[in-house]
């Protein structure tokens, strides 16, 4: 009989993998990105399965992560505005700033138009503050038209919606006092079901906004699930070498939706084992700086400018010619942007309850 630990006998404070896990899924993200950027929308599932398959695996793999980040923090603090702030303080500052660099600083640089028709264009103005507000749909004037993915300026930006969606979803749980009780049982449960039948029971999936929140939120709920049935969930990699096998078969054989009620879970497994189980040199790498969320905002904007002058490269060859630009972005964006931003939140959600209290008692 096989014995194995819990998730809970592993849990050291930040003594662990997850930023360099983190940090690999978002260096896998960009390359399945510039694999979309040299091809373009002949890339799917049907047509190149295995890079496909990895690519939007990893990206539900940040949703589990997600999911398990947050939940914490929830029960943590239970406490909605130091839960808000620090959602928001890990989004939008990153997402800000390279939305206002990209519509002000590379549009005009790379733009196939002149300056005054650039700034003459709406789209010039609201591309900022829309995609700041999540929005990542606004185009550029004259910016990367005519590649592959054309006229696409940050295509990783639209999951960050989702992102915040279930942030939401999650506190709303949380102020009904459902996240540390039996009732969260039913509700991961219901949850459960509900996936399980609009997946395999209607073909409501073929809707693109379905889909995602579908395989998103599957993703995102087996995290907070993780992080709430940690004393008895298993961190054990022949478990999950085993799950993941099986999981690759069934989206062989029955495709990448059929598949992946067990892909998440095995590759979260996987994900879990190496956050927490390997040691010595690997732990280094969390006094360097969690330059994931850089990575990921900032590589699609540069592996286009990359694809425009270099012409038809492959994807390998577009993925390191970027790399040595992105990382040293990332690495700026998360001491000089991120890390401070996290840091302010001791500052201001003690000043906002101040101002709360006062104006309470004014009342």
């Amino acid at each position: 009989m096989f014995k194995f630990r819990s998730i809970q006998s592993y849990i050291d404070g930040r003594n662990n993998n997850f930023n360099l896990l983190r940090m690999i899924g978002a260096l896998l993200i960009m390359y399945a990105h510039a694999m979309f950027i040299t091809i373009g929308d002949d890339i799917t599932f049907e047509t190149y399965p295995i890079k496909y398959t990895l690519g939007i695996t990893t990206l539900n793999l940040f949703f589990v992560l997600s999911g398990m980040l947050v939940t914490t923090s929830w029960l943590k603090h239970e406490d909605w505005l130091t839960y808000a702030i620090s959602r928001a303080m890990r989004i939008f500052p990153g997402l800000i700033v390279v939305s206002f660099v990209t519509a002000f600083f590379i549009g005009p640089l790379i733009s196939t138009q002149d300056l005054t028709t650039y700034f003459s264009d709406l789209r010039s103005w609201i591309y900022w503050p829309l995609t700041s507000l999540l929005n990542a749909d606004v185009t550029l004037p004259g910016v990367f038209e005519g590649l592959p993915n054309d006229a696409v300026v940050n295509a990783p930006l639209w999951t960050l919606k989702y992102e915040a969606f279930f942030y939401l979803s999650l506190a709303i749980i949380g102020l009904f006092g459902w996240l540390a009780t039996p009732r969260f049982k039913i509700l991961a449960l219901l949850e459960f079901v509900f996936y399980f039948c609009i997946t395999f029971l209607t073909n409501l999936r073929e809707i693109a906004a379905i889909d995602h929140l579908m395989h998103f939120g599957y993703a995102f709920l087996i995290g907070a699930c993780i992080h709430i049935f940690r004393k008895v969930i298993p961190v054990s990699l022949s478990l999950a070498v085993v799950m993941m096998v099986l999981a690759l078969l069934i989206v062989y054989y029955f495709g990448l939706q059929t598949g992946e009620f067990l892909l998440i879970p095995s590759a979260t497994l996987l994900g879990i084992w190496i956050a927490y189980v390997p040691g010595g040199s690997l732990r280094y790498y969390n006094a360097i700086g969690d330059y994931s969320y850089g990575v990921y905002i900032w590589h699609y904007p540069i592996e286009q400018i990359m694809r425009t002058h270099l012409g038809d490269v492959s994807a390998i060859q577009l993925y390191l010619t970027s790399l040595p630009i992105v990382l040293p972005i990332a690495i700026v964006s998360w001491h000089f942007i991120e890390r401070p931003s996290l840091m302010a939140i001791k500052i201001i959600v003690p000043r906002l309850k101040t101002l709360f209290s006062k104006q309470l008692l004014d009342v």
